[in-house]
């Protein structure tokens, strides 16, 4: 399958070489941003860039959005004027619905990870969500993404969108988290480094013993005077207070 991709991000980096070891051809990276555009293009086997609109090939096979949620549908406009009718368009999206694309043959294509441009990531154990109302663009979908990972998956639009939910709940809250606590530790002089074997067996009890049957703390135990002191020590953090109490509620309520 011969591929332009649109944008030259994190998933993008991480993105375009599992498709050339899938067996896909890159033929060019296009980004606003020609120094983003040739740095991806460079990593690539044999790929062109461009950081104009019409120069973007016409006659690749699938083109792949992989922009911000909030660009897709400007960038598919632009698209759309360019390439012939019978191309696939796939955006990489997990909370966008496939109406976003005006193309008649399109696709999600949405790993469910957390990239970062100087980490590799393995794609053997990368969960790959496709959405598409087409039989036969998903067939040729679940092939190339079989090449890179164990784990594909065909969902509605729906499905995807609720998944995104759980997944902002699973990665980015449950950071934030652990970045509150690094900043209490901050606070008081106290080093992170203490929490990390903590954080390690909590992960590693949810993963394996599922998170429901793992969870511990004052809350589950209902011990309401060691919540009380909590608070009393975060009286001059309202912010983180509050925090605190809302989520002891939700623990106590899904216990």
């Amino acid at each position: 399958m011969k591929v332009v991709c649109l944008g030259a991000g994190r998933l993008a980096y991480q993105l375009m070489p599992a498709l050339e070891e899938a067996g896909c051809s890159v033929l060019q990276v296009y980004n606003r941003k020609i120094e983003s555009a040739k740095s991806l293009s460079e990593k690539l086997q044999s790929s062109s860039f461009t950081s104009t609109v019409s120069e973007i090939i016409a006659d690749a096979d699938a083109y792949f959005l992989v922009v911000s949620d909030d660009a897709v549908k400007s960038v598919a406009e632009d698209l759309h004027k360019i390439i012939h009718k019978d191309a696939l368009v796939i955006h990489c999206s997990g909370i966008l619905d496939l109406d976003v694309l005006p193309f008649k043959r399109k696709a999600g294509f949405y790993p469910l990870q957390s990239f970062s441009l100087n980490y590799d990531v393995s794609w053997r154990y990368i969960p790959v969500i496709i959405t598409t109302n087409d039989d036969d663009i998903w067939i040729t979908l679940d092939q190339i993404a079989g090449k890179m990972s164990s784990a594909v998956y065909r969902m509605t639009d729906h499905q995807k969108s609720i998944l995104h939910i759980a997944a902002v709940f699973a990665n980015n809250f449950s950071n934030h988290m652990l970045a509150v606590a690094e900043k209490i530790c901050n606070e008081h002089q106290l080093p992170f480094e203490i929490l990390k074997p903590l954080i390690l067996e909590t992960f590693s009890k949810a993963i394996i013993a599922g998170p429901v049957g793992s969870q511990t703390g004052p809350a589950v135990r209902g011990d309401q005077k060691t919540i009380e002191k909590h608070l009393a020590l975060l009286k001059d953090h309202a912010g983180l207070k509050d925090l605190y109490k809302r989520i002891s509620e939700s623990i106590k309520a899904e216990s």
